[in-house]
């Protein structure tokens, strides 16, 4: 493969076989190369694909601007939420997981510290993606001398998150305030205090996060048909009637504000979850 640019003594930008330009990463790739030369594949540690000239364009100013241990670092942040996740994630996430670091301490090295006023939000919804941003603050405050808090901890999770859901740091967000918004509206119907740490509650966020998911990425475009026959769609809104009345709601916010059809089909999780939750609730 011929070098198109050396970004670093070992990151270079190449063409491949398809003649798609793609960054490859590996101890000493760029070290007295030049452009043009053939890089030494046995030295090929790590392989990045480039979507477009935009996302060229802000790796090529991450490896000039940014340390090498912090661009390391926010790899191996990322290889370990996907270990821990057990999932495959958008690779290349940890473009903005380096950014984001580098901003923070550059901040904590000034004392200044940045509010995350998400991160209630985040310990509800994210719980897994948190703990591991948690490990890597510890991480990076021991090896860069800094202090940073858990505050940013919550928005490395949001950027776990992001490499989850192969989105951008505003997805994220809008994420965690969509699952808000309908809590606070099955909430306000059932007139109830959810318990947070109850395993139906905890089932019920991870179907919530999936469903919100599907609703960022679905607004505008062809709604899957459903799958469930009427029958049992009436059989369920008959027997839990409480439950279903918050659906309803749920439905009702989502056509509003986001122009979404709720299927019957996920009607009736909902449903189900939640009357799972309102009988473990009463008693």
């Amino acid at each position: 493969m011929e070098i198109l640019k050396i970004l670093n003594n070992n990151v270079v930008i190449v063409l491949n076989e398809e003649n798609e330009e793609v960054i490859l990463m590996g101890n000493g790739l760029g070290f007295q190369m030049k452009s043009g030369s053939q890089v030494d594949s046995a030295k090929i540690e790590k392989i990045f694909e480039l979507k477009n000239q935009v996302e060229t364009e802000q790796i090529e100013k991450l490896f000039s601007e940014i340390p090498e241990e912090i661009i390391q670092i926010s790899y191996d942040i990322l290889s370990h939420a996907q270990k821990v996740l057990d999932k495959t994630l958008n690779e290349t996430s940890f473009i903005a997981i380096a950014d984001h670091l580098y901003s923070s301490i550059q901040r904590g090295k000034k004392n200044i510290q940045v509010k995350n006023f998400l991160l209630w939000d985040i310990k509800r919804f994210f719980p897994i993606e948190l703990e591991i941003a948690r490990e890597a603050v510890q991480m990076v405050n021991r090896q860069m001398n800094v202090d940073l808090t858990d505050d940013e901890a919550g928005f490395l999770a949001l950027h776990i998150t992001n490499a989850e859901i192969d989105s951008n740091h505003d997805d994220a967000i809008s994420l965690t305030q969509l699952i808000e918004e309908i809590l606070t509206v099955i909430k306000y119907t059932l007139r109830i205090n959810f318990i947070e740490n109850d395993i139906y509650f905890q089932r019920f966020i991870t179907h919530l996060k999936f469903f919100s998911e599907r609703v960022l990425k679905d607004q505008g475009d062809a709604k899957t048909e459903d799958q469930i026959e009427n029958e049992l769609f009436l059989l369920v809104r008959k027997q839990y009637p409480e439950a279903f009345e918050a659906t309803k709601k749920v439905a009702e916010l989502l056509k509003t504000r986001r122009d979404y059809d709720v299927s019957k089909d996920e009607q009736i999780y909902i449903t189900i979850h939640l009357a799972r939750i309102i009988d473990k609730t009463s008693n």
